[in-house]
């Protein structure tokens, strides 16, 4: 904390990002320099790291809130997506042109991918430029970069605590992912305000700061224990809060121990580097980061430019873009874990940062020299096309909105399926989990355990029974409706008849079916030996009947909240979705 003061001030003094400065300060006091004098002890090091980045993901996920992310617009996830499968295949090809591995290449194009929200917004803010065309797009496009960058972490995390010998298995830990990060989203927006609320009402400023933090590390361990990020856990939670009326009290807290964890995380980042394999690898950092601010501004310009923005408001973008940050940082920490990425990553990564550091506010202002450039060497025809594409590209983007909407029956009962679907996986997910926990306890306090897996078993079945009654009549209604429009060379009252009883009898079937499989999937996850003797099953019975009362109340809640959080519905009532009976 003394190096992270003195060179905040000094970098504050110069006008440098103090980004710079807390790296630049842990290499001097880390344990690569002076014979580690002042510090000697990675491996606390790297523990003050990981506990820095997910206090300063919580805090970037308050500050956007999920209800901003969900909302940011189509054209700029566009740019977001370009910019990101640029930048990864960019550097995957710079990395196996230095003869780096295929593992350490994908490392190093994902650091390349992401720009620092800190630097990035406090130049927009410092130029006042935060709230113009220019600096809209830019937040946006940090909004997709840093939730894809949480997403790659947690995929990161998986892979590193696979063995070295396996093989990397992306699609499961993406499941896994998405499930997780649906399932903090909803539960999280149907507990976090109520908890919030209540700690409000307490009236401390301590309680409500702990509480927070509580919360923020507490879905981090969990996403730990799924073998996820627990920064992807922190940042989640963190939008929720940030969907709360306790947002701005909970920023104003955390933003001193954000500023704090966020200088303990560079810091640290810098004290892992070693002096000594600086001039090993400049030159590989160099070529790297010539790649990174070339590929970012092109990247960037490309993509704003394709969704139909015009030349100047494109580069403007585009030059904001090259400066890595935190989690380029952090990916780079990340695949020094593992040993199949190469020990040069992050030596690499880390002195890219640095030298970034210092070329990108010229690069920041340097998007009219560039326009003036490029006007003078670009012929004339070249100029006119890029301009006729511009035009063609707006035209194209009206012209393909759709001239006759989709019916809103089927758009509402396609969204009631959803989530339906969605609140049957997470309840069953959520019954697995409590039920692993639960038999383990169990198993500590000499509790049978078969005993308590039918009590879960039992009410994880109740519990998505009503969403089962909602899928089946949505269901049923979607089938009815297509059916009838087959049977137009039939006459009407033939037509409804045959189509109500085919649709009701069909569907009612697979749902028999499905519900019966889900029960014997369960049977094989949860330690349920024998049904037949007494006590299991009427352990079962108080469990259908305690939870059958709360039934119908809870997927209420789940339903509003799913539509809520997931699907931007902010109304409560639902016509024609099915769940009226709720």
């Amino acid at each position: 904390m003394v190096a992270a003061a003195a060179s905040l001030v000094l970098f504050r003094l110069i006008r440098q990002p103090p980004i710079l400065g807390y790296l630049l300060a842990g290499v001097l006091v880390g344990p690569f320099a002076l014979q580690g004098r002042f510090v000697s002890d990675t491996e606390t090091v790297s523990l003050v790291a990981e506990v820095g980045l997910v206090a300063l993901l919580f805090a970037i996920g308050v500050e956007f809130g999920w209800e901003r992310i969900r909302k940011v617009g189509f054209r700029v996830v566009v740019i977001g997506a370009i910019e990101i499968t640029a930048m990864i295949s960019l550097g995957y090809f710079i990395g196996k042109a230095l003869g780096w591995t295929s593992t350490t290449s994908i490392y190093l194009g994902a650091a390349l991918a992401f720009s620092s929200s800190a630097v990035l917004v406090g130049m927009l803010r410092t130029n006042r430029q935060l709230m113009s065309l220019r600096g809209q797009l830019v937040v946006g496009i940090l909004v997709v970069e840093d939730f894809v960058a949480v997403v790659l972490l947690a995929v990161f995390a998986g892979y590193a605590s696979q063995n070295t010998g396996e093989a990397l298995m992306v699609w499961p830990m993406v499941m896994k992912m998405a499930v997780f990060a649906i399932g903090a989203l909803v539960f999280g927006t149907l507990l976090a305000p109520r908890l919030m609320d209540l700690l409000d009402r307490l009236k401390s400023r301590e309680t409500l700061l702990i509480g927070s933090l509580g919360l923020c590390f507490g879905v981090g361990l969990l996403a730990r224990e799924m073998g996820l990020s627990a920064g992807a856990g922190a940042f989640l939670i963190g939008t929720v809060l940030g969907d709360t009326k306790h947002r701005d009290q909970v920023t104003r807290l955390i933003t001193p121990v954000r500023d704090l964890f966020a200088a303990l995380f560079f810091v640290s980042i810098g004290m892992l580097v070693n002096m000594a394999e600086v001039p090993e690898y400049f030159a590989t950092a160099l070529i790297v980061t010539g790649v990174l601010i070339a590929g970012k501004v092109l990247a960037a310009t490309v993509g704003t430019f394709l969704t139909g923005h015009d030349g100047e408001t494109a580069l403007k973008v585009g030059t904001s873009m090259p400066q890595p940050g935190e989690f380029s940082l952090a990916i780079a920490r990340s695949g020094s874990e593992h040993a199949t990425v190469g020990a040069q990553l992050y030596p690499v990564v880390t002195i890219s940062t640095l030298l970034s550091s210092f070329i990108y506010p010229l690069v920041f202002g340097s998007h009219q020299k560039i326009s003036f450039f490029a006007g003078k060497i670009l012929p004339s025809r070249m100029k006119q096309e890029a301009a006729a594409m511009s035009v063609s590209i707006a035209s194209a983007r009206r012209a393909m909105a759709p001239t006759r909407p989709t019916p809103y029956s089927l758009v509402i009962g396609a969204r009631s399926a959803a989530v339906s679907f969605g609140i049957i996986g997470l309840l069953t997910v959520a019954g697995v989990l409590i039920s692993n926990v639960a038999t383990g306890l169990a198993s500590d306090l000499g509790v049978p355990e078969n005993l308590v897996a039918a009590a879960v078993l039992a009410a994880v079945v109740t519990l998505v029974v009503p969403a089962g009654i909602v899928l089946w009549q949505v269901l049923t209604e979607l089938g009815v409706a297509t059916l009838r429009r087959l049977l137009v060379k039939f006459s009407l009252a033939v037509r409804l008849q045959m189509a109500d009883v085919m649709m009701t009898a069909i569907i009612g079937l697979l749902m028999m079916v499905a519900g019966a499989w889900l029960v014997t999937q369960l049977f094989q996850v949860m330690p349920v030996d024998d049904l037949t003797s007494p006590i299991p099953a009427l352990v079962m019975a108080l469990s259908v009947a305690a939870t059958a009362t709360l039934a119908m109340k809870i997927h209420s809640q789940m339903d509003r909240t799913f539509r809520r959080t997931l699907l931007g519905d902010s109304s409560s009532d639902h016509d024609g979705s099915g769940t009226d009976a709720d």
